[in-house]
């Protein structure tokens, strides 16, 4: 397909860029730190390689027992057993990963003296890292390849997707740079044979045919799956020697899709608009992102006339979209499985530099090198290994920090977030929220789930997730109980797609600011989204979740939230689940009395639990479960959080009373990656059910984050009724010796509330009225709506349907 004469090495650098490579080393301190460093480690396995050739290369996990006489014996295989099934490596133990661990360090031993044989010509290196790769092509081809799920592993015969990933990418850069060496007729210690011998050119070319082959017919399509195993596809497609082989298995990556890997042309479609990211979770995403950019670069490189870039420049403004899911404490919102914490692919921005500085991307170098700059001055970001210094240059660029947005959504998530940074600047000033919920790979059964900021940490919390197959992953943490939202009829599951978990998307309705926008108003942001409860048959609901962030001063703010749900179903209830790190859950009223009730959740306890059949919806895992009578009356409640190292800080929930409710708190399981020692702890768990539908009576809770310093600001929180179905909330606060009501009208989307006793009429989604203390109109803020009357007072939104007014 494109004729391509070259020389090796030219997969991650060429023969021709050495002198450029030198001079780096020469005159540019990081460049000589990573070589420094890599020669001093790298010299001592050389030393200890030539004082015993014979030794050195025996420590490699040779299984002598399956050996023949005179030849190589096959290297010990890596396997994980549970209950007497072979299982991929994800929870293999110490002793299983051994023999894995040990061949992955003697690789890595031979790629580095392969880049430092490039570098000095000194072929001691080379010998070295021959000698190494000759061992692993005459021991590796003793074993069979298995063919578990279509096409297991070589080694890992039950999981050849890992070892594509940790042994297969390496081999054919090893060869790439000793070829110069082997070509010329450079000598391999054979350690059966003790002698140096002519290196073995037709089985090295098989080995990575066969590397590549396992990526072609391994692995599953449309997830990571097909992005992690393309360094192992590409790099053993490059070391091919036939250039029509070369271009042959290069297309499996660039175009050519099979039923186990997508090529980057259908990978690519995640990205169709500008800021889209990989569909999955956070620590997938940029890794995925961070992986094709890289081999964007090195095809790019070896095929410039392809302007990869050009063709694919979304993939390229992915990478830092990460950066704007993150929390005022740097932590980042969690979706799914993932992580609380994460730092930016700044490795790949890099990469996305060079690339775009190939392609001629003007706006992708202006966006990226002022963001590495910023790193490199703040020391987030310290280049550390040979790729920087065969690709990168000095950065010259003003150094520029990412603006975050009031607003943002993660679209294949279902999230809609809301943020509020303080004029203070304070982390633990800040207010941030999101709601979300969607099928994807590595996603969960959440429902429409929320997560709330305050005091410098997340207080209302995703349980996370820990160690992969484990009991409480698949039955606790990926499923609706670990979850902030609400489980309908004590059965809402998923159903389908990944895992069995698929789940239907959180949809928007309506949102202020939209993302992008700068707010009507510096105080005030709403959302308001639906999902469909339809997993297994026995949920069935349809719902409404309104989530309003709301300032009232630099330090001080409160989130309202509405939960509307209803089943088609008859003998219907629902439960909202809310869980919040902390030492226990106080409640202020006397007259609200809690029994125990252990077997309160224990139905599915002991239920099915194989495959893809799980303990649904979780609840089982719930301890020190007590319950309340039926309680109509409006509640006060606080979780108390003492433990952390700085000051104590609490959130504090109002709940107006609804008829058909009781209460229940829990212990939860500890919250994965919670701060310290929360992350140890249990997390305690607020249940309120409501026996029948809770949609003209929602679930409606007010919840404040304060510390320990400061008093909770809010004095009161009162339901506002026509005709016995909730309308909204009067709230009333004290805030820096300011007296404050507010009327917070919460409809259905183009609803009516009029209340000619307060003077109030509103058509729309969402508004807030504000009073001081003489009931003197302060502000009006309207999230969403068409008309606003209050007393004299009247308003019509233009095409937006928002408004924000002070008095």
């Amino acid at each position: 397909m494109f004729g391509q004469v070259q020389e090796r090495p030219f997969i991650l650098v060429t023969s021709n860029e050495r002198n450029q490579v030198l001079d780096k080393i020469k005159n540019q301190d990081w460049a000589k730190e990573i070589y420094t460093n890599l020669k001093i480690k790298t010299d001592i396995e050389v030393k200890l390689f030539f004082e015993n050739p014979e030794a050195y290369l025996k420590q490699l996990p040779f299984n002598w027992k399956e050996g023949e006489k005179g030849e190589f014996p096959p290297f010990y295989k890596t396997d994980h057993v549970e209950n007497g099934v072979h299982k991929n490596l994800d929870n293999a133990t110490d002793e299983e990963w051994k023999p894995a661990a040990l061949l992955i360090n003697y690789l890595q031993v031979a790629l580095d003296c392969g880049m430092l044989y490039y570098v000095t010509e000194d072929e001691k290196y080379a010998h070295a890292a021959s000698s190494i790769l000759y061992s692993f092509i005459k021991s590796v081809q003793k074993s069979q390849l298995s063919d578990w799920h279509s096409r297991g592993g070589w080694l890992f015969p039950y999981d050849g997707f890992r070892e594509v990933r940790v042994i297969g990418y390496k081999l054919p850069l090893i060869y790439d740079f000793i070829h110069p060496y082997i070509k010329k007729g450079g000598k391999s210690f054979d350690l059966i044979k003790n002698k140096n011998l002519d290196f073995p050119f037709n089985e090295a070319q098989k080995v990575f045919r066969t590397y590549a082959d396992i990526t072609i017919n391994y692995g599953q399509t449309g997830s990571n799956h097909s992005v992690l195993e393309a360094p192992s596809l590409v790099y053993n497609a490059l070391a091919m020697d036939d250039e029509k082989e070369r271009e042959k298995l290069l297309s499996y990556f660039l175009t050519e899709n099979t039923e186990n890997q997508d090529a980057l042309n259908v990978m690519a479609k995640n990205y169709k608009e500008k800021g889209d990211i990989w569909p999955e979770t956070s620590q997938y995403l940029n890794h995925s992102t961070a992986i094709l950019v890289k081999l964007m670069l090195v095809i790019n490189r070896y095929h410039p006339d392809l302007k990869l870039a050009s063709k694919y420049p979304n993939i390229l403004f992915a990478l830092p979209r990460l950066d704007y899911f993150v929390y005022p404490n740097n932590e980042i919102v969690r979706w799914g499985d993932g992580h609380r914490k994460g730092t930016a692919p700044y490795d790949a921005f890099d990469d996305a530099l060079a690339l775009a500085k190939m392609d001629g991307l003007d706006e992708v170098v202006d966006k990226f090198a002022p963001l590495l700059a910023t790193a490199m001055q703040k020391g987030k970001y310290k280049r550390h290994d040979m790729e920087s210094v065969f690709w990168h240059h000095e950065i010259e660029a003003t150094p520029a920090s990412i603006q975050l947005p009031r607003t943002d959504r993660v679209y294949h998530a279902g999230i809609v977030m809301q943020r509020n940074l303080s004029e203070t600047q304070k982390p633990e000033d800040g207010l941030m929220c999101f709601v979300g919920g969607a099928y994807m790979i590595h996603g969960h059964a959440e429902g429409m789930n929320i997560e709330l900021y305050g005091e410098g940490q997340v207080l209302g919390v995703d349980n996370g997730r820990g160690r992969y197959a484990q009991d409480i992953h698949e039955n606790y943490s990926r499923i609706f109980a670990a979850h902030n939202t609400v489980i309908v009829n004590g059965s809402s599951q998923g159903e389908g797609g990944w895992s069995n978990l698929g789940i239907n998307t959180v949809k928007l309705i309506s949102m202020e600011p939209k993302v992008g926008a700068e707010g009507v108003s510096p105080y005030h942001s709403f959302s308001q989204t639906s999902f469909k409860d339809t997993g297994g048959n026995k949920a069935e609901a349809t719902q409404e979740r309104t989530l309003a962030l709301i300032r009232t001063s630099p330090t001080t703010g409160y989130y309202v939230d509405v939960f509307r749900s209803k089943s088609k179903l008859p003998n219907e209830y629902h439960d909202y689940l809310y869980h919040n790190i902390g030492d226990d859950l106080v409640f202020d009223s006397k007259t609200l009395k809690f029994n125990a009730t252990p077997n309160k959740y224990m139905s599915n306890a002991n239920s099915i639990w194989k495959g893809r059949t799980y303990r649904n919806p979780g609840w089982h895992f719930f301890k020190d479960v007590k319950t309340s009578n039926p309680f109509d009356d409006n509640i006060k409640a606080t979780f108390n959080i003492t433990k952390l190292k700085n000051d104590a800080i609490y959130m504090q929930l109002h709940i107006p009373g609804f008829k058909n409710r009781e209460y229940t708190k829990v212990n939860a399981p500890a919250t994965f990656e919670a701060p310290k020692p929360y992350d140890a702890l249990p997390t305690p768990t607020l249940v309120i059910r409501n026996n029948g539908s809770a949609w003209e009576n929602p679930f409606v809770v007010v919840y404040e984050p304060f510390n320990e310093n400061e008093k909770p600001t809010i004095t009161s929180v009162d339901k506002i009724e026509n005709n016995g179905i909730y309308k909204g909330l009067k709230i009333e606060s004290s805030v820096q010796s300011n007296h404050l009501v507010q009327y917070i009208i919460t409809q259905s989307k183009d609803e009516v509330f009029n209340n000619d006793e307060l003077g109030i009429y509103f058509k729309g989604t969402f508004a807030i009225i504000t009073l001081n203390e003489k009931k003197e109109l302060q502000n009006i803020y309207i999230g969403e709506g068409e008309k606003l009357i209050f007393k004299n007072e009247v308003i019509t939104t233009n095409t937006d349907k928002s408004f924000f007014k002070v008095y």
